[in-house]
């Protein structure tokens, strides 16, 4: 080995007698951040999994009645704490609560929905939901003021068609034939045989 090799081995000797722990230390924070990662992609994968299993088995008990299904449907809403298979849960604990009578616990719900998701569609549909609920209730003034929001184009003709009927139940009837024409525009097609029978019946009145 020549004086030059010599002098290259010692500045390398020096360089990692200088540096070699932080070159060290930062390899293993380096693969442990990289398998870290993938340990957390993984976990956060199987989460998503459980929780869709979890919301299908209650969509399942809640369709068959099964005895113990809404307090499984509200363990599962709690525990999945806004997540979105939670407010899906929330939407088909509210369906199945109001077709039993329930309305107390379908405004519930469908409050827990919108008060807790920023998902466009799962909004639109639980204030549709909880529209028609507070109409049942004759709760009209908290049905106009759940349904008069910004909605995606794709539900504003249910939106307009259910103010027609808040305002056709107040007897309202200027006010319900307006919103059913905002309905049929926003429509955009041919008139549905509900609406035409609704329209004529304010025509009558």
């Amino acid at each position: 080995m020549d004086q030059n090799e010599e002098q290259q081995v010692e500045r390398l000797k020096e360089f990692w007698d200088e540096h070699g722990k932080g070159i060290i230390a930062g390899a293993v924070i380096g693969f442990g951040l990289f398998f870290g990662w993938r340990y957390y992609g993984n976990a956060q994968i199987e989460a998503q999994n459980e929780a869709s299993a979890g919301y299908q088995q209650i969509a399942t008990q809640l369709a068959q009645e099964n005895a113990n299904a809404v307090n499984n449907a509200q363990q599962f809403i709690d525990q999945q704490d806004g997540s979105y298979y939670g407010h899906l849960a929330s939407l088909q604990l509210a369906e199945h609560a109001a077709g039993a009578g329930d309305l107390a616990t379908a405004v519930t719900a469908l409050q827990q929905v919108i008060d807790g998701s920023s998902d466009n569609n799962l909004l639109a549909v639980a204030r549709i939901r909880l529209t028609r609920v507070l109409l049942a209730q004759q709760q009209y003034d908290a049905a106009l003021q759940t349904i008069q929001t910004s909605l995606p184009q794709s539900y504003q003709a249910a939106a307009a068609e259910l103010e027609g009927d808040i305002f056709a139940e107040r007897g309202d009837n200027e006010a319900a034939r307006e919103a059913y024409q905002r309905a049929l525009a926003a429509e955009g097609e041919a008139m549905t045989p509900a609406l035409e029978l609704k329209l004529n019946s304010l025509a009558t009145s």
